[in-house]
């Protein structure tokens, strides 16, 4: 039997450390990422986000393999999933997040002054919420998710979904009744 197609979703609110992450992490190339492609085509932030959605819709369409890298704020690239699914592909999600959006304030802010992409406090705060919110769906169509809280120095692994299986680790900021929560998952 051939092997599926695999897409494998770096996600998490803005400043969480996702670029880095990916950075240390195993690939399915292309990486889609619409910061890449801003930087590469020299277009707005809309149409990067567009250029990015279309490769990733043909590549399903194709039933490549591939990687990208999502806020995840929107229900849009959890339909993107859904739809993958159903086109039997294999997903596996690498999802980082902090315990505290000011956290990811700070962080923007210092991306920013090294001369990274800015994105507005409001912004960032109202996207760490939505982004937080759908964890659980996103949790629901991934076949492997891990959960990485990257408050500290270095990403710590808080949760992992493997198939129907959980599996949490607790740190100084987030405890069972929390992932809990987070996950909508009974550990």
């Amino acid at each position: 039997m051939p092997k599926k197609p695999e897409i494998i979703v770096f996600a998490g609110p803005n400043g969480s450390g996702k670029s880095t992450v990916t950075q240390m992490a195993n690939i399915i190339p292309p990486y889609i990422n619409a910061d890449d492609i801003k930087k590469a085509v020299h277009c707005t932030d809309l149409q990067a986000a567009q250029r990015a959605e279309e490769l990733r819709n043909t590549l399903i369409d194709r039933h490549t393999s591939f990687t990208f890298e999502t806020v995840l704020s929107t229900s849009r690239n959890i339909e993107l999933l859904k739809r993958a699914k159903k086109a039997s592909f294999f997903i596996r999600c690498i999802y980082v997040l902090t315990a505290d959006h000011q956290i990811n304030v700070i962080r923007v802010k210092v991306r920013t002054a090294a001369g990274g992409h800015d994105v507005p406090k409001d912004k960032i705060i109202s996207r760490y919420q939505k982004a937080l919110a759908q964890i659980p769906q996103l949790l629901e169509i991934c076949d492997i998710c891990h959960i990485y809280d990257n408050s500290d120095e270095f990403p710590f692994r808080i949760f992992k979904k493997r198939k129907k299986d959980y599996f949490y680790w607790e740190n100084l900021f987030w405890n069972k009744e929390k992932i809990e929560k987070l996950t909508n998952c009974k550990l």
